[in-house]
């Protein structure tokens, strides 16, 4: 059976989590003059940079510290960055952590050297762009995102403002498949509307952040529908209790065709159907709920079926063709569930009176004699294209 959706990842990413305030800042003179004490526990700057900084937590103290340095001083563009003594390791996971927590870096280039002499290091690193660029993108993306928190219907449902988010920026963003440094960025998704994975994500976390979601970027390994396998970057949300998996970019698929069309089966899913698609990425966070899963929210997840299901489904597709949904999904508990849909809807063509249901009381005109539809039978997934009259 065919899968209906192409899935897209990007070129290299970077990624992460969290941040930190200097501490105990030490006026030594002398070479040797330590930049901080690093005996004391480095606190997390909030008033800098992204607002969730989760890659943070899981630094040392010395990354924490080289973090805050780094952080406190970047962007005023130095040359040169003083900060406590930390090996190539411990670098490598700061410089991750400050990209994926600080979404609006993209002035910052992908290499960073250590200089050091006698205790004292210092941190550099080549810049995208000067600082009068900076100032005048950094407006333009400051502007933009506030033009969607502005946008939000109400922002005291968080379900719906997370996925006004997730579809603001797919109905507002191209896929790029070009591993340019703006098209890897939140100013790239936003602004120019052409991003990589890694802008696709970037945008969601900047938006998120700014609607009071703690959340983070992840990374990984995707499969494509040919069985390519590459680095893919996309989100982690928080709502309740719970976290959830966001991939805005695999939301955004393009068909054989090369036309675009949002989805939402990548809208709050857990680590289990993650896995069918992504793999080589944490589970510490415990994405083991579906409570917010789009599928289950808005009823379009069958724990079985059968004929009487046939009003039920066709509500889903009345409701999601009147907001423009140009392709009906649904999932299933189980294989059996999934089976028995295909055969009843399929082998049996009950599908054309579940249209013909459909578009009583529907807004939208759609034939009920033709219809496109796609399976993915490792997601359990059933994907509907109702035709609509020329």
């Amino acid at each position: 059976m065919k899968k209906f959706f192409l899935r897209l990842f990007g070129a290299a990413v970077l990624a992460v989590l969290v941040a930190a305030v200097i501490t105990a800042v030490l006026s030594i003179s002398g070479n040797n003059r330590p930049v901080a004490d690093t005996s004391v526990e480095a606190v997390e700057i909030t008033d800098i940079g992204g607002k969730y900084k989760l890659w943070f937590s899981g630094l040392s103290n010395e990354g924490k510290h080289a973090y805050n340095l780094i952080l406190s001083s970047i962007y005023s563009m130095p040359e040169e960055i003083e900060i406590n003594r930390v090996d190539s390791e411990t670098l490598d996971e700061v410089f991750y952590a400050l990209m994926s927590d600080n979404p609006d870096l993209f002035f910052v280039g992908r290499k960073c050297t250590v200089r050091t002499a006698g205790a004292r290091t210092w941190f550099s690193i080549d810049y995208l762009i000067g600082k009068e660029d900076y100032a005048r993108m950094k407006k333009e993306l400051d502007a933009a995102c506030e033009e969607v928190i502005g946008s939000l219907t109400d922002s005291s449902d968080r379900w719906q403002t997370e996925l006004e988010i997730h579809d603001y920026i797919i109905d507002n963003c191209t896929y790029s498949e070009e591993n340019t440094a703006i098209d890897s960025s939140a100013y790239g998704a936003l602004v120019n509307g052409r991003a990589a994975c890694e802008g696709y994500s970037k945008a969601a976390k900047l938006l998120l952040d700014a609607a009071g979601f703690e959340n983070t970027v992840i990374t990984g390994i995707s499969e494509s529908e040919k069985g390519q396998s590459g680095p893919h970057m996309w989100n982690a949300v928080k709502l309740g209790d719970d976290w959830y998996h966001l991939d805005c970019t695999w939301d955004d698929p393009v068909d054989e065709n090369g036309k675009q069309s949002k989805s939402r089966i990548h809208f709050n899913v857990d680590d289990e159907m993650l896995s069918k698609t992504h793999s080589d990425f944490s589970k510490e966070l415990g994405c083991d709920s579906l409570k917010e899963n789009y599928f289950v929210k808005t009823g379009a997840y069958f724990e079985n079926y059968q004929r009487s299901d046939e009003a039920r489904l066709a509500g889903i597709i009345r409701r999601e063709i009147m907001t423009g949904t140009e392709t009906v999904c649904v999932r299933f508990a189980d294989r059996e569930a999934f089976d028995s849909a295909v055969k009843e809807l399929i082998t049996n063509e009950r599908i054309y009176s579940v249209l013909e249901l459909a578009r009583e009381g529907s807004e939208t005109a759609f034939l009920t004699n033709e219809i496109g539809y796609f399976v993915d039978e490792d997601r359990l997934i059933f994907a509907l294209e109702p035709k609509t009259r020329n």
